[in-house]
């Protein structure tokens, strides 16, 4: 029976977690020879934390020197290798090169995309003693989708080894559960206070039933609407009483949605909820992106219905 050869490419952003990724799974990579640029690049003796980009090419092509002679059988005498390439692989033309001449040479190729949001690499390399060039890192970042789509088209399978985790789900109310119209205004104001606002919006069955699906798989969902006054506050909690059955200690409310994204954070506080487990799903989009920017999972609605969601109780 002849032995398959296995060679996994790690893509990910400088600071995602690549090498932590092999750290922490040894058992599972025991027969995996690992081959980092980043390593032959601080082991060399010209090495300066402050100027590693100095080395860069030099340790790149150590890295594919290396790859090469592991996947040479006539240079292992016939012993196969098993092989990790631990680099970004985004910002180069290498990769290709690599994934091709190990395809040649009979090996099955993972792509493992560990999929860690720019913010949190930016955040870490705040407290990191050799620091990447945050513009590389940025750089990189708008990059990344495209490498990831070129390099899963030439290998034999893809993982996706997310940050999130998507535990606790945040949901808002207008134009996510409660399907949102224009609404009425008196004087070139809307009308909170003679006009019911919310209790007449029809629900949208087909998030809510996801929802309650994924409230069956594991998930804890609470609820994070805006409501400008206490009339808002009164018709919200008496839609919810009527279409989504959620505890009333679930439910939370700000009195802007300007607010949303750091009262998220006070309720990661409050609930001592690891923001990697905090998601929030909205409409909108400058919401979205301040709840990016602390470091928490903002899910555009959109992204919610096409999202495939593990079941956390297996």
């Amino acid at each position: 029976m002849i032995e398959t050869k296995r060679a996994i490419i790690l893509l990910g952003l400088p600071l995602s977690g690549k090498s932590t990724l092999i750290a922490e799974n040894k058992d599972v990579f025991k027969n995996y020879t690992v081959v980092s640029a980043d390593s032959y690049k601080e082991e060399h003796e010209d090495y300066d934390p402050n100027n590693a980009h100095l080395l860069h090419e030099w340790s790149i092509e150590q890295a594919e020197t290396q790859m090469n002679r592991l996947s040479d059988t006539v240079i292992t005498k016939g012993k196969t290798h098993n092989i990790i390439m631990d680099g970004g692989g985004i910002n180069n033309s290498y990769t290709v090169r690599i994934i091709e001449m190990l395809k040649d040479r009979g090996y099955r190729v993972t792509l493992v995309h560990v999929n860690t949001p720019l913010q949190v690499c930016l955040e870490r390399n705040k407290v990191r003693a050799r620091k990447v060039p945050e513009e590389s890192i940025i750089d990189k970042a708008a990059k990344q989708i495209m490498q990831f789509n070129r390099l899963s088209n030439i290998v034999h399978k893809v993982e996706v080894v997310e940050y999130f985790t998507n535990k606790n789900i945040f949901v808002d109310m207008d134009g996510v559960i409660a399907a949102l119209t224009t609404l009425p205004k008196v004087g070139g104001k809307i009308d909170f206070v003679n006009s019911e606002v919310f209790t007449h919006l029809k629900p949208v069955t087909v998030v809510i039933e996801k929802l309650l699906e994924l409230k069956s798989k594991g998930y804890k969902l609470r609820i994070l609407s805006a409501t400008p006054n206490s009339f808002s506050f009164y018709e919200k909690n008496t839609w919810l009483d009527k279409y989504f059955d959620i505890r009333h200690e679930d439910r939370f409310f700000v009195n802007s949605g300007q607010h949303k994204a750091e009262m998220l954070a006070n309720l990661a506080t409050k609930f001592k909820l690891d923001k990697r487990d905090v998601t929030l799903v909205d409409d909108t989009h400058s919401t979205l992106y301040a709840v990016e920017a602390l470091c928490m999972k903002p899910m555009h609605i959109s992204e919610f219905l096409a999202f495939n969601f593990a079941d956390l109780n297996k």
